[in-house]
């Protein structure tokens, strides 16, 4: 069966990415945390070996890519994932998955970054999934200075700079066109990041224009509008 382009769109908003034969697909595998179990592990190599070719892709934001999968085996795959409490997603034009380093275990991190980004991914990603933005809207999460996870490039990202307190940045991007994000001032708790990042998904639901990145509504509106919006 051929689909319509509007299938294949309505599949991709999914995390079933379509390949480029126009026959396959690659299915996203999210990843809480980036950190995964020995079972979630086993599922995966399973699931491609019995679906795709074997093989499975690590993305830059720590999940998981199955390509090689058949449109007729789609709704197999995601069922037997679920089975161990994985899912398909991270894609469409909503907040995304958060992007977090290891800094619950590193020696640096000044943060519980894997709670940090459980919280923010229940809140906004899943709590938030049928409010569709202008564009993706990605946050990173640093435990440290050391930003491993590259903070000033996400939409919001947070970056730990003293115990249980982190800098905010906002307006970054990194693709084609990037941008650095620029910090708000002060350092905040955990709990005032995250109303902070939620007031910063309304006012970009609210002012983004159609297809703009939240770094382009920053730099059409301006700074410092955008800014006392957020915290003054």
């Amino acid at each position: 069966m051929e689909l319509t382009n509007d299938q294949k769109k309505s599949l991709l908003g999914q995390g079933f990415i379509p390949s480029d034969d126009g026959v396959h697909f690659a299915c996203r595998v999210l990843i809480p945390a980036g950190k995964m179990n020995a079972v979630e592990a086993r599922k995966i190599t399973e699931v491609c070996e019995n679906y795709g070719k074997g093989v499975f892709n690590l993305t830059q934001r720590a999940n998981v890519e199955i390509p090689w999968i058949k449109h007729q085996d789609l709704d197999k795959v995601a069922s037997e994932l679920k089975e161990v409490g994985l899912f398909i997603g991270g894609t469409g034009i909503r907040v995304r998955p958060a992007l977090v380093c290891k800094g619950s275990v590193c020696k640096y991190g000044f943060i519980n970054t894997e709670d940090v980004a459980k919280e923010i991914d229940e809140r906004f990603y899943r709590g938030q999934y049928k409010l569709l933005l202008p564009n993706k809207f990605r946050i990173a999460i640093s435990g440290c200075t050391n930003g491993c996870t590259k903070p000033q490039l996400g939409c919001i990202g947070l970056q730990g700079r003293k115990p249980n307190q982190v800098a905010i940045m906002i307006g970054g991007m990194f693709g084609k066109d990037h941008t650095l994000g620029r910090e708000l001032p002060g350092l905040y708790s955990v709990s005032q990041a995250l109303d902070i990042i939620e007031k910063a998904i309304t006012y970009y639901r609210e002012n983004g224009l159609q297809g703009e990145r939240f770094a382009k509504t920053v730099e059409r509106i301006g700074f410092e509008t955008v800014k006392s919006f957020l915290v003054d």
